[in-house]
């Protein structure tokens, strides 16, 4: 009953940390943005925003690593995906040179679309000729030594969380065509948290993210598309039911 009037207060504060700190850095990010090679000395400073914005919310963050990533080796990270606060948490919890996939429509946010396009990987998924160069981008990424983040989902299109939209081809295909491994990552409260955008659907809870073992694709032909979407789906799907049944 107490949060309920102080909600808009906490979520104003939470709106300070969320953009200030983002303002302060975006000079820096601007200047890394202006040359590639210099484009991972931006993951350190995403990392130190979104710390902060978790710290001054007041939101635990557990991260659990089921498997030590191999160094130089690349991985196509597969999240369920039910919240706004999805990349931010996976921001604050990945330590590498990475790509997010994310939709064309973040390109459209002042400052942050710029970077966005620029640092990512947009998709329109309206338009076959957008999503064969994004598929192209997939490989480049990779080829680059890049971790690639994909939702699986395609967004946040999920009816009723924890149980998840139906997944996409897109990184599963990608992934049997490089022979690189398709990591499942459960990510089971952020939903609790803020599911829309709506002021009154955000809830203090902590956050979880798990990475699973990944699974191998060497070996594997693109006939095993649905093979290994279906098995990412069946690893990440029963993990939610369990951080979600007991809540932790």
């Amino acid at each position: 009953m107490l949060f309920r009037f102080v909600r808009p207060l906490y979520v104003a504060w939470g709106f300070f940390w969320f953009i200030v700190p983002f303002l302060l850095f975006y000079p820096l990010i601007w200047l890394i943005i202006q040359r590639e090679k210099w484009h991972r000395y931006y993951f350190p400073i995403a990392r130190l925003w979104a710390t902060i914005f978790y710290g001054m919310m007041f939101l635990p963050v557990k991260s659990i690593w089921k498997f030590k990533p191999e160094k130089g080796k690349v991985y196509v990270f597969c999240p369920n995906h039910f919240s706004y606060l999805d990349i931010a948490l996976l921001t604050r919890t990945l330590h590498a040179f990475y790509a997010f996939v994310g939709l064309h429509d973040l390109k459209r946010f002042p400052l942050f679309g710029y970077m966005y396009k620029h640092l990512h990987i947009t998709v329109d998924r309206s338009s076959a000729k957008d999503r064969h160069r994004t598929y192209q981008r997939y490989k480049e990424a990779l080829q680059k030594g890049k971790q690639l983040v994909v939702f699986p989902e395609g967004g946040i299109w999920a009816k009723n969380p924890p149980n998840m939209a139906n997944f996409k081809e897109g990184p599963f295909k990608v992934a049997i065509e490089m022979q690189v491994p398709i990591v499942p990552v459960t990510i089971p409260y952020n939903w609790r948290i803020l599911y829309t955008i709506a002021l009154k659907s955000f809830h203090w809870h902590r956050s979880v993210v798990v990475f699973h073992e990944p699974i191998p694709t060497i070996g594997l032909t693109l006939q095993d598309v649905n093979m290994l979407k279906e098995k990412t789906f069946q690893m990440i799907a029963e993990e939610l039911m369990v951080w979600n049944k007991s809540r932790k």
